[in-house]
């Protein structure tokens, strides 16, 4: 009976571990925050090596080093007041977040999708709002 018991506990943590790495792979806070603080520095820490880009004019794959002057360029035109975060979720090891920028010059739309914590595409385009 003890065994069966044993057996049993070990089925249920073992079914339970790829819901917990499910849940824990969201965008990070980290990235969130630099999005609301408008701090290019802390993000280009998640960039990938190579990252979509969509800002402005924009729209290509860059560099990690590109995107990063990008990010601070946009950043530097369109002082930020306030991100909202509208939507979050994942599957399988990607993740993503979509929210509202409101900055001094207007109001974007974000779009980030992430995998292993990595910033793989970042799309800050005018909001239709």
């Amino acid at each position: 009976m003890k065994t069966i018991k044993l057996l049993l506990l070990s089925f249920c943590l073992i079914c339970a571990i790829p819901m917990i790495n499910a849940q824990s792979s969201e965008v990070p806070s980290e990235i969130i925050s630099a999005l609301g603080s408008g701090n290019a520095s802390q993000l280009s820490g998640y960039l990938n090596d190579n990252v979509e880009l969509v800002i402005d004019n924009k729209n290509d794959i860059f560099s990690k080093q590109q995107a990063t002057g990008i990010i601070v360029d946009f950043f530097r035109k369109n002082k930020v007041s306030a991100f909202q975060l509208l939507h979050k979720g994942n599957k399988d090891a990607a993740s993503f977040a979509i929210g509202t920028l409101k900055t001094a010059t207007g109001t974007f739309r974000v779009y980030v999708l992430t995998r292993k914590n990595e910033i793989q595409q970042l799309r800050i385009e005018p909001s239709n709002d």
